[in-house]
């Protein structure tokens, strides 16, 4: 009997150690990814692609239609403030200059006339006098096309671009900007121009400063810059809002060329001494912000800490103002196994 008795209390251990290894084995195990909390500087940046251009550019068009009779520059072309660039026909303006003079003598001739005869009030003389001013502006209006049928550089530079070519018809167009003929640059150092998208033009002041890399230069080669023009209109460019913005290079090279591609890295905040993890590792339970820490990696053992978050930095770094010292090891992954 006492034989039997303890077989059963074997077993019944037996069964309640299988019982516990078989919930054991059913518990859902976790992995945990994890990163340190630093503790150092944090920067933030905007990176944007731009172009190397002169401080100074304009375009020049003609304000008339005509056929390009002659192109005196082509691009690469040094130029003289006042220099001839090209030349339009002048189409049927000699035409319309003859017949406006020839109304303007007209005019005056009745005028005359009517001075002779003593039927026409000093009203009849006025409104005639009217008429020919008329004649006469049409006649300087005229003479205006005349002077801008050919196109003057308005300063000394390089031609950069050139669109158009003897014998092309330039067609005057009232209601937009017309085509440029001729883009003149002035010379000497060149700046970098860039579009911020409006997500990032806030981050952007006067003075900040930036790493420029080149294509055409080896990466080695990173050149200064520093912020110095922001345009307050906006730029859409495919439905995307821009805004334009200048940077004067600091150490200058005078192998850079205007149209060059430049990679710009502009440093728009940075704090040091802070406490930082990444982003993606903060989480939000009723507007209250928290993370995870890895307490214990052998038993997976966490515990949510409450935090209060700073100036996001560079690579998804967040700065902690509060909850975290440095060194803590804060989840940031979990996986089900």
């Amino acid at each position: 009997m006492a034989k039997k008795k303890t077989y059963i209390i074997l077993i019944l251990i037996i069964l309640i150690i299988g019982g516990v290894w078989y919930w054991k084995s059913k518990k859902p195990k976790v992995e945990y990814t994890t990163a340190a909390a630093s503790k150092g500087s944090l920067s933030q940046t905007v990176s944007v692609t731009g172009k190397v251009a002169s401080p100074h550019e304009v375009e020049l068009s003609f304000k008339v239609s005509g056929i390009i009779q002659e192109l005196y520059v082509d691009i690469g072309d040094k130029v003289k403030k006042g220099q001839k660039i090209a030349v339009i026909d002048k189409g049927t303006l000699y035409a319309e200059l003859r017949q406006a003079k020839e109304d303007v003598k007209y005019q005056k001739q009745t005028l005359a006339a009517m001075k002779r005869r003593e039927t026409y009030t000093i009203e009849n003389k006025n409104a005639q006098r009217a008429l020919i001013k008329k004649s006469e502006a049409a006649v300087s209006s005229i003479l205006a096309q005349f002077a801008d049928t050919s196109l003057y550089s308005p300063m000394d530079g390089v031609v950069i671009h050139r669109n158009g070519e003897i014998g092309e018809t330039i067609t005057a167009n009232s209601a937009a900007a017309n085509t440029p003929v001729v883009t003149v640059a002035q010379e000497g150092e060149l700046e970098v121009k860039a579009d911020v998208p409006e997500s990032d033009i806030v981050k952007i002041s006067l003075g900040q400063k930036a790493d420029i890399t080149m294509d055409a230069f080896p990466l080695a080669d990173v050149f200064h810059g520093e912020v110095i023009d922001v345009e307050p209109a906006s730029t859409v460019i495919q439905d995307v809002v821009y805004y334009k913005v200048k940077l004067k290079i600091a150490n200058y090279d005078p192998r850079i060329k205007n149209g060059m591609s430049a990679d710009l890295d502009i440093k728009t905040a940075s704090k040091d001494n802070v406490v930082y993890i990444p982003e993606r590792a903060i989480k939000d339970e009723n507007g209250q912000k928290y993370a995870e820490i890895l307490k214990d990696e052998k038993n997976n053992i966490i515990e949510k800490v409450n935090v209060k978050t700073g100036m996001k930095g560079d690579d998804g770094m967040i700065e902690i103002t509060s909850g975290l010292s440095g060194g803590e090891k804060v989840v940031t992954f979990t996986k089900n196994l």
